[in-house]
């Protein structure tokens, strides 16, 4: 068996929620897996790489001299325990996650994460062991206390609603603070909903929600909510909702949308359906609006000179990407500048709501009887 890069000793695993290796454990390596056994079940799965560590609880059962892998289920049938059935097992407990740009410590039970963190540079297993050192050097008894409620914990299912004000965190110590602004979900079952296609909706892949990231974070929860309903807030983003059913995402309090709380997703493009390829449209919000390539074709193309015509990549300005949590590597950049110019650099570029491409969205509003001078609720009320 070779000699594993790096492993964890039971000291560090306390302060990530890891469960302890015991002392009768038997450690055999698999390919580039290492497996901890308790007699014949599989207790833990370590991979390492030269700049990568993952591990990981388990409760896999063999058999034969632990060659063969048991089924979970009277239906199951045993396996060869080799690498392809390793893809099988099954996810229990906490995970630590580590890469050369990441760090994480999840929970499959949960499906929440206690600790997420881009790291400023690409790292390697050297730097993972000062990251831990100062992890453990930054913990209190309270971080202890938390850690053990989150490796304890059970999954809960969580409601929530348009105008919801969340919080999530932003590190270790902060948090960030966001608004629910339109349940995607909720919207495709009201009436006439689908017969007015709504593609830049529908297009938006699992149960979406369009939310808003505002310029502010705290050490602390306890927010006014006038106050943080008034503050500036990043661009509004499609997310899928895991965040906020599984209660990752805290929800802080509620208040009805006003107008003023508006901020949409704008996408133009083509049609992606087959049968519809002379098809163009816009979607912003609530407001659809469609007409044939021949009546508008402009800005279906990227203007780069550099593209060949066997790349090509069309609807540039097409907004339907959604995220699985929160984009806010931009947010202290943001408040620091007292503007979203930042996010607009780092993340949105092709966006008709980027200052940048105000021509453009001049030429899409006016093609589409929109004002790109006026409000979203102007707009609205245009087209009502």
């Amino acid at each position: 068996m070779e000699e594993m890069r790096l492993e964890l000793n039971n000291e560090q695993r306390k302060y990530l929620g890891l469960a302890p290796v015991e002392a009768h454990w038997e450690l055999q390596q698999l390919g580039e897996q290492y497996l901890y056994f308790d007699g014949d079940s599989i207790r833990k799965e370590i991979r390492v790489t030269e700049n990568s560590y993952f591990e990981k609880e388990l409760n896999e059962k063999t058999a034969e001299n632990r060659t063969i892998l048991l089924p979970k289920t009277a239906r199951g049938k045993p396996k060869k325990l080799n690498f392809t059935a390793t893809k099988s097992f099954g996810s229990v407990g906490v995970y630590f996650q580590y890469s050369h740009d990441y760090i994480s410590i999840s929970s499959y039970d949960t499906q929440t994460t206690f600790h997420g963190e881009r790291l400023p540079e690409k790292s390697n297993l050297a730097s993972l062991q000062v990251w831990l050192a100062q992890w453990i050097a930054d913990s209190t008894a309270d971080d202890l206390k938390a850690i053990e409620a989150f490796k304890t914990a059970k999954r809960s299912h969580h409601k929530y609603q348009e105008g919801d004000f969340f919080a999530f965190k932003v590190d270790r110590r902060r948090y960030g603070f966001g608004r629910i602004l339109l349940d995607v979900v909720k919207l495709k079952k009201s009436k006439g909903f689908d017969q007015n296609k709504n593609y830049g909706l529908t297009n938006l892949m699992g149960r979406a929600l369009i939310v808003k990231v505002y310029h502010k974070i705290s050490d602390t929860l306890d927010v006014d909510l006038d106050e943080l309903a008034q503050t500036m807030a990043l661009p509004s983003q499609a997310v899928m909702d895991n965040h906020f059913y599984y209660g990752e995402n805290i929800i802080i309090g509620h208040k009805p949308i006003e107008p003023s709380d508006q901020d949409m997703l704008i996408s133009y493009g083509m049609s992606i359906r087959a049968d519809e390829i002379d098809l163009v449209y816009l979607q912003y919000g609530l407001i659809y609006k469609e007409m044939r390539v021949k009546q508008f074709n402009q800005l279906l193309y990227p203007d780069d000179p550099n593209i060949q015509p066997d790349t090509l990549k069309i609807n540039p300005f097409r907004n339907e990407g959604i995220g699985f949590g929160l984009e806010v590597r931009p947010l202290e950049a943001c408040i620091k500048a007292k503007s979203n110019q930042p996010f607009w650099e780092k993340s949105w570029v092709r966006d008709l709501r980027n200052p940048q491409c105000a021509q453009e969205k001049r030429a899409v509003f006016q093609a589409f009887g929109l004002d790109a001078d006026k409000s979203y609720e102007e707009n609205l009320a245009l087209v009502e």
